[in-house]
């Protein structure tokens, strides 16, 4: 997160039925007819595979700073690994100073009626969080908790035979330097075809432990989508202004967007913050998962 003036792990076992693609992600393929089970339902959130993962996540990025040119192309290396042993197709979008890395994970299945042959495409989906680190700090709050938090929505998908629209995980380069990755990326997209940006920064301390997270400018669509799944999952929302970080590289081009972070502006959040000891350590796992189970049930609603 730039300098911006300054869970009770859980298991979600959902149904998840059709709805509108510019809501969702995931749709049950057919709605059941007797009451009984849906026909394609999502795979259950596992807090069994999710919590250790993104250990594993957050220490893998936090080993070393992300700052010099080296060390974010080893960071890119490492998350197109990532996205390729999920079965997903990693591109580098190259652009002056950076690159981002990014892929679009596709829908599965048709949004409208199948003769409907002059129905518009699904809206896509994007969620991403930054990957680089001001020099110095490993950045394990800021922001490999927001990346780790990402990758687990891919790799999420992967699981999800039934996927109404399509979703594009993206990783953003040069935050710290001024949105400069976010800013190229909201280039390469009209906000006519996307229905929704969600971006994660800094999702991984809760000293005081009342699971608030906070929505950073939301729409209000998104806020009311993002309270409904913080019902169900557990977690509370509050709502600020804050601006300098990822979401606002897209808002400013004219598309939904909205920023998830911890209470940057209520104080509860890392002292850690741009400093050497941003250390694994230091995270909040449960949290971390908390944050991404309210992110994969405000896609779902």
């Amino acid at each position: 997160m730039t300098l911006r003036g300054r869970v009770t792990e859980r298991r979600i076992v959902r149904r998840w039925t059709a709805c509108a693609v510019a809501a969702c992600a995931v749709a049950a393929c057919t709605e059941p007819s007797d009451g009984g089970p849906d026909a394609c339902p999502a795979p259950a959130l596992e807090t069994p595979w999710l919590a250790p993962f993104v250990t594993d996540v957050v220490g893998e990025l936090a080993a070393s700073p992300r700052a010099t040119v080296a060390e974010r192309a080893a960071a890119r290396s490492y998350l197109a690994e990532q996205l390729a042993a999920m079965g997903w197709s990693p591109e580098e979008h190259v652009y002056a100073t950076g690159a981002n890395v990014f892929a679009t994970i596709p829908a599965t299945v048709p949004a409208t009626a199948p003769d409907a042959l002059d129905a518009p495409a699904p809206l896509e989906l994007l969620v991403g969080a930054h990957f680089d680190t001001v020099p110095g700090s490993p950045g394990a709050n800021d922001n490999a908790t927001g990346v780790a938090a990402v990758l687990a929505v891919a790799r999420y998908l992967a699981d999800a035979p039934c996927r109404a629209a399509p979703v594009t995980v993206v990783f953003f380069d040069e935050e710290e330097l001024g949105l400069l990755g976010s800013r190229a990326f909201a280039a390469t997209r009209a906000p006519s075809t996307v229905a929704a940006v969600h971006t994660l920064d800094q999702v991984g301390w809760d000293a005081d432990g009342d699971r608030v997270f906070e929505l950073e400018l939301p729409t209000p669509a998104l806020e009311a989508r993002y309270r409904s799944a913080a019902e169900l999952v557990g977690a509370r929302i509050s709502v600020t202004d804050t601006t300098a970080t990822d979401h606002t590289a897209f808002r400013e081009r004219g598309f939904a967007a909205v920023g998830l972070t911890e209470e940057f502006r209520g104080g509860d959040t890392s002292p850690h913050y741009h400093l050497p000891t941003d250390a694994p350590a230091t995270v909040d796992i449960p949290y971390l998962t908390l944050a991404i189970q309210l992110l994969l049930g405000t896609l779902s609603s």
